[in-house]
């Protein structure tokens, strides 16, 4: 994570470096990179600690039907399922997914800037536009397939009225709660691998600009080098020909 912040934080040095040139470009662009970078990781950990919950519930559960009579089963699996606010775990799940398909469009808008900056950019790097696009594709496939152990609707789960709307009607019994907690937790795992993918494509994306930028200022350097010594050349010369002129006095 330090190397990350660091990387970020040379980025935004650059980034400020340029605006101060008179670019246009906005200051936000690298805020928001290292921002969407811990946000990236906080979504790994809370989807690890979902799965923590889950697993653990899952377990209560599994105890409470030995304990328990059929007849009486379901009515007490409604009762932890609200002891144990399950339902807020589900919507803890479901900002984690569409957190990261924010994260995802915003790190595309900022390579969609930078190019506009960098025209030469976009011919030589990788297009992280298209890739963003590609994971939010990927990431809604996961859901769309854990989901469909519990016939519930994809789409659903990207509101949090209708993911509710789900949940309640499969806590009312527990098979229909062991069928949401084994959805829940495929989402979960998917979610730690995709959020990290995530953050591995930021870095790589963030480097690409770093390495461009850094190109550039060393054409920049080279260039400012060399005016210098012509004019220095030119200076030299001027009073090699004024020591002349005194000297014939």
């Amino acid at each position: 994570m330090r190397k990350s912040a660091v990387a970020i934080a040379l980025l935004s040095l650059a980034f400020h470096g340029v605006a101060g040139a008179g670019a246009v470009i906005g200051a936000t662009e690298p805020t928001q990179i290292l921002n969407n970078l811990q946000l990236g990781a906080q979504y790994v950990e809370q989807a690890q600690q979902t799965i923590h919950q889950f697993n653990q519930y899952q377990t209560m559960l599994q105890n409470l039907k030995q304990m328990t009579p059929s007849a009486l089963l379901d009515q007490a699996a409604q009762k932890l399922w609200q002891d144990q606010n399950m339902t807020q775990a589900f919507r803890n799940l479901q900002k984690i997914v569409v957190g990261g398909q924010e994260i995802s469009y915003s790190l595309s808008t900022v390579d969609g800037k930078f190019k506009q900056l960098y025209p030469g950019y976009g011919a030589t790097s990788a297009d992280y536009s298209r890739a963003y696009r590609d994971w939010s594709g990927n990431t809604l496939n996961s859901v769309k397939n854990a989901l469909s152990l519990i016939s519930a609707h994809s789409e659903n789960f990207t509101t949090e009225q209708g993911m509710v709307n789900e949940l309640v009607a499969k806590s009312q019994t527990a098979g229909g709660q062991l069928q949401a907690l084994q959805a829940g937790n495929q989402i979960s795992v998917a979610m730690v691998g995709q959020m990290q993918q995530l953050r591995q494509l930021q870095m790589a994306q963030a480097n690409a600009q770093m390495a461009y930028m850094s190109g550039q200022q060393a054409k920049q350097d080279s260039s400012d080098a060399s005016l210098r010594g012509y004019f220095n050349r030119g200076t030299t010369r001027v009073r090699t020909l004024d020591e002349i002129s005194k000297s014939s006095k």
